[in-house]
């Protein structure tokens, strides 16, 4: 069977399940039925901040650090924005005195820009601004959505971080653009999330195979651990669970005498946990995206739509298992 082959199930699968993620009604179908609700807890930290600061505490036991995000992107409307941009600020404060010290991941689409540039702008100022108020939140990430958010996402990062602002970025090795991106910005003492990328795009914006996003992975992490990006001060975030990825990277690591505060590997909430305690008990600094909020739906059905095999998660729900 052809790689091409290979890929078209997954695909098609991950076409359906974003095209659910998006669907509105059914969003508030999954979310209001107690048996969906178990997909939720496999992936999600929590409803609301208590929970979501329960579970960083559970990670921190591990000996792993915690990435949060408040659920609910793609909101088209002022007053969900608002909503959104209130609940984030809030959440500052509330992660303000973990330690280790967190970031917190920001998605544009959930503060406005949906809306307007002008609108999202705006609310990402507020956020930094706020941010820079409480010393134990790291950094503020913004996290990167499909292509037509790119070149905003990458404008407002460079926004922020000529304010001073305290910013990450997140670049996705799925998209043709992403070397070049990852060059301009890896040399100016970067934060960057490299991300395979879960978001469908076509063969000329995107490489489609799993081969070639793999290779276009492999060969951008390798750059960002070169001698080079660690003399420009990059600070470098592999998310991923790829585990022949971080196998190859570890030697490099070493080789280049990266030190475990000048990296970090990220991977999600309920997904290869034993990986996860593994690479931490190795001395890696190891992050965990934690989730938390009531609006679910969309970010669980992106989750199992990465891979096939996940429709069991569904039926088990649905089956109150």
């Amino acid at each position: 069977m052809s790689d091409a082959g290979i890929g078209t199930m997954p695909r098609l699968w991950q076409r359906a399940m974003i095209w659910l993620a998006c669907n509105k009604n059914l969003a508030r179908f999954m979310q209001a039925n107690p048996l969906t609700c178990n997909l939720a807890r496999r992936y999600v930290g929590g409803a609301d901040r208590a929970e979501a600061l329960a579970c960083v505490g559970r990670l921190r036991e591990k000996g792993v650090c915690a990435s949060l995000y408040y659920l609910g992107e793609y909101v088209d409307t002022f007053a969900l924005v608002e909503q959104n941009v209130e609940e984030i600020l809030a959440s500052l404060a509330t992660f303000n005195g973990v330690t280790p010290s967190i970031f917190f991941s920001v998605d544009p689409t959930q503060i406005g820009y949906s809306v307007s540039q002008a609108l999202g702008r705006g609310n990402a100022a507020r956020i930094a601004a706020e941010s820079a108020k409480h010393p134990g939140i790291a950094f503020i990430m913004l996290d990167m959505e499909d292509p037509l958010c790119v070149e905003p996402t990458i404008a407002l990062y460079q926004e922020l971080r000529a304010t001073g602002a305290a910013v990450a970025v997140t670049l996705q090795a799925c998209l043709r653009r992403t070397e070049q991106d990852f060059e301009r910005l890896a040399k100016l003492e970067a934060r960057i999330r490299l991300v395979k990328g879960a978001f469908v795009a076509g063969k000329d914006i995107a490489w489609t195979r799993k081969r070639d996003i793999d290779a276009a992975y492999d060969s951008l992490a390798q750059r960002a651990l070169s001698q080079e990006m660690k003399s420009s001060g990059l600070y470098p975030i592999f998310a991923t669970h790829d585990d022949r990825i971080l196998d190859r990277l570890k030697p490099i690591l070493k080789a280049n005498g990266w030190q475990p505060h000048q990296y970090e590997i990220e991977m999600l909430l309920g997904v290869r946990e034993p990986l996860q305690a593994s690479l931490a008990c190795e001395g890696h600094t190891v992050r965990v995206y934690v989730p938390f909020g009531t609006e679910w739906w969309a970010y669980t059905a992106r989750r199992i739509g990465e891979n096939p095999a996940n429709a069991r998660f569904v039926l088990q729900a649905l089956l109150g298992m």
